[in-house]
């Protein structure tokens, strides 16, 4: 593993891992930020090559797309805060 992919990895997993202490404790604001990080993270690991696992998920579950090398990421924020409402939504009802 390059030094590289060790470091965009661990910058990966701090980002997800602030994100998830975000979300526990219901700072919206600072999720928004979290998500803005992971997403600029993700775009310069799949710009450079680097797969790392888990960020496909985690940012599919605030309803963003994963960055693919090449294709710049367009995020509408608004639809991606009504499915993550959404989701908020199913999780108190149940």
């Amino acid at each position: 593993m390059s030094q590289f992919h060790h470091e965009i990895t661990n910058r990966i997993t701090e980002t997800r891992d602030d994100l998830a202490r975000a979300q526990e404790v219901g700072d919206e604001y600072l999720v928004g930020v979290r998500l803005g990080e992971l997403e600029s993270l993700a775009r310069v690991a799949a710009e450079h090559g680097v797969a790392v696992d888990g960020v496909e998920e985690s940012l599919a579950a605030h309803g963003l797309a994963t960055p693919v090398m090449g294709v710049p990421l367009v995020v509408d924020r608004h639809e991606a805060e009504l499915a993550q409402r959404r989701r908020a939504a199913t999780a108190c009802s149940e």
